[in-house]
């Protein structure tokens, strides 16, 4: 028998063939990896490519299906986010969750018990003190008594992490920290990073931008379609060699493949059917401007965070437009009125089908004519609906979008993600809509389910409709659009069209941004 090495010399984590499985979905596909101690990490890849999911599974928020993980050479089993922060596990989400209304010692001690005098009275001395002890380590001209709410983004991520060292973290995982910081807070980020890695806390640094990658780690560990595919030395990379990793010849190619299967070629159409000019919004977005075709798929790609979802909300009136013009075959529409879009011919599908795309308790003929009702009345001024009416157009709908299900009746919750996306398309081309927005339309959705969608968008594109499709997916929108516009942070930086819409060339427009 083997001799087992002892625990000193193992490395502080180990992630060994780890899976994770959601319907439709292989998110984590048999990762294995080690973290040493005192080193800085990259984590990289696409959007989808599986490192969400592989921080949610460290940071004990999610289970594997397969695989384990160690802490120092002993097992590490975590059924709760707890677990991990007592096993020394501190994660700071891009997405801060600081307290506001709390001050800065509170959310620095929360979760790890407040001081206490005689067993029952806070102790604020106390815990401001242990407090100021954390925040001392990161250099922070932050007060503990101050409300979290009233400090910038650069100082609440600090507070973040000065909650890791309060707990004591071993291992610290900051996913896209320097979002929303100016470079001189990205600095002093930088310089709280390195004095960490010199006191032997492990720190793994999630990032799109690439440039912060080569600037301050060590080692880059590289995920594409749930997969780890490359774990080098920075110094051992360059950006071409890690975008290469990122986006993946193989798969790039089956995209083009694809793309010369459907016969996606040049842009369609002479007549504008959407005009978007000079749009902002509170929500990110910053004067947007780009047109669609009649006949043409226009791809909206970024990266997460890039302002997609936010710039057709602004377009469509779901959220408000503080700047700019929206106009439907020439007819301005209205900044802050959804209905207006729709009664115009605009239609958004949202990317949570279940939430804002259908009632899920309602049947597929409610849902499909959920959005004209008017037309489906007993009499035109009789604000009373009719069944049969109703039953004609969804079995009409449920024919020609192949929606699988055993009758109209059919409570939508009960179908597949697939049919249940059908059931939102149903809708809107029921509801008369010339211009569709198609928001992240295939998440959840199987192999075959995908390929029906993409079958639809096209079928509509050919009827002489206008589509924007919105996918995570870059190989979605090289395989199917006509063109694609990029966004990083809210601004649209980038258009390829025709034979230059590639996977590699969407993925370049939006690391150079950063």
């Amino acid at each position: 028998m083997t001799a087992t090495a002892p625990a000193e010399s193992a490395p502080l984590l180990e992630v060994s063939e780890v899976t994770k499985r959601y319907p439709g979905v292989l998110a984590v596909d048999g990762v294995t990896l080690s973290l040493e101690a005192g080193e800085v990490v990259g984590l990289v890849g696409k959007n989808g490519a599986g490192k969400s999911t592989l921080i949610k599974i460290i940071a004990g928020a999610e289970r594997a299906d397969e695989g384990h993980l160690s802490l120092s050479g002993e097992p590490l089993d975590l059924h709760r986010p707890h677990d991990a922060t007592v096993a020394g596990l501190a994660f700071v989400h891009q997405d801060l969750q600081d307290v506001g209304d709390l001050s800065v010692a509170e959310n620095v001690m929360m979760g790890l018990g407040y001081p206490r005098r005689l067993g029952l009275f806070v102790d604020w001395a106390e815990l401001h003190r242990r407090a100021a002890q954390s925040i001392a380590r990161l250099e922070a001209d932050i007060d503990p008594r101050q409300p979290v709410g009233e400090l910038s983004v650069a100082q609440q991520r600090l507070v973040m992490i000065a909650r890791g060292l309060a707990q004591k973290a071993r291992l610290l995982v900051l996913d896209e920290p320097s979002a929303s910081l100016t470079d001189e807070e990205i600095d002093h980020l930088f310089a709280v990073v390195r004095r960490l890695r010199d006191g032997g806390i492990t720190v793994v640094y999630v990032s799109h931008r690439l440039e912060e990658i080569f600037e301050l780690t060590e080692r880059v560990i590289v995920m594409r379609n749930g997969q780890l595919v490359a774990d080098e030395p920075t110094s051992s990379l360059d950006r071409s060699s890690l975008i290469s990793h990122i986006t993946g010849h193989e798969h790039a190619q089956t995209a083009v493949e694809r793309r010369a299967s459907r016969g996606v070629g040049g842009r369609p159409g002479t007549g504008a059917a959407l005009e978007v000019e000079g749009v902002s919004a509170d929500t990110g977005v910053h004067n947007c401007s780009f047109d669609v075709r009649q006949g043409e798929i226009l791809g909206l790609g970024g990266l997460m965070g890039s302002g997609r979802t936010e710039l057709v909300r602004a377009v469509f009136g779901a959220d408000y437009r503080r700047e700019g013009t929206v106009r439907l075959h020439g007819v301005a529409i209205s900044h802050k009125d959804p209905s207006q879009s729709m009664s115009a011919g605009l239609a958004l599908l949202p990317e949570d089908r279940k939430t804002q795309g259908n009632i899920m308790d309602f049947s597929v003929r409610n849902n499909i004519t959920l959005a004209s009702l008017d037309r489906h009345r007993v009499r035109p001024r009789v604000p009373v609906p009719s069944a049969r009416s109703e039953k004609r157009a969804a079995d009409r709908r449920i024919d020609r979008l192949g929606i699988a299900t055993p009758s109209d009746r059919q409570l939508v919750r009960l179908l597949s993600g697939g049919n249940q996306q059908k059931v939102v398309i149903a809708k809107w081309l029921e509801q008369g809509a010339d211009v569709l927005i198609f928001d992240e339309p295939t998440i959840g959705v199987d192999v075959d389910g995908k390929e029906e969608i993409y079958d639809i968008m096209e079928e509509l594109a050919g009827e002489g409709k206008a589509v924007v499709f919105i996918s995570s997916e870059f190989s979605e929108l090289v395989g199917v659009c006509h063109r694609v516009l990029v966004l990083s942070e809210g601004r649209i930086v980038g258009e390829l069209e025709g034979d230059a819409v590639a996977e590699p060339a969407i993925v370049e427009i939006c690391y150079s941004q950063l």
